[in-house]
């Protein structure tokens, strides 16, 4: 996830969510059973290339196209081997990622998201707990096939 006021890109910490409905991934992939964060996938290195391989040039691809998005980036990822494939953008908060990164973070997302309005964010800096988080996500029974 990142803000953005469409001149501006601050990203966030990255967390991974855990598809398979069953423990010891197994079973049917969902929408997301959980998720955590810190991710141990996304090494130092591997941020900054996200950073710079991902966010800024969506970054400037708004200011080509003259987008002027505010608010909330999502970047879908799949990750292999250090190499990084785009599945999806979001312009929303997502499940169930959204959950662990928020408990960690320190900064004022109020702050932030009116900054993102007002085209401040040049003016901003995040602040994250260095603890890790967890979310998980409860289903009935025969999820996700609906028996």
């Amino acid at each position: 996830f990142a803000f953005t006021d469409s001149k501006t890109i601050i990203p966030m910490i990255p967390a991974q969510d855990h598809k398979a409905v069953f423990d010891g991934d197994k079973g049917p992939n969902t929408g997301g059973m959980g998720a955590y964060c810190p991710t141990s996938l996304v090494t130092p290195d591997l941020y900054k290339k996200i950073n710079e391989c991902v966010f800024k040039p969506l970054l400037d691809a708004f200011q080509k196209e003259n987008l002027n998005y505010k608010g909330i980036v999502y970047a879908g990822l799949m990750i292999h081997d250090n190499s990084i494939s785009i599945v999806e953008f979001n312009v929303r908060f997502g499940d169930p990622e959204t959950q662990p990164i928020m408990l960690r973070m320190q900064s004022d997302l109020v702050e932030h998201c009116l900054a993102a309005l007002n085209v401040q964010l040049d003016t901003q800096k995040t602040a994250w707990d260095p603890r890790p988080s967890v979310g998980i996500v409860l289903a009935s029974g025969g999820y996700p096939n609906g028996k």
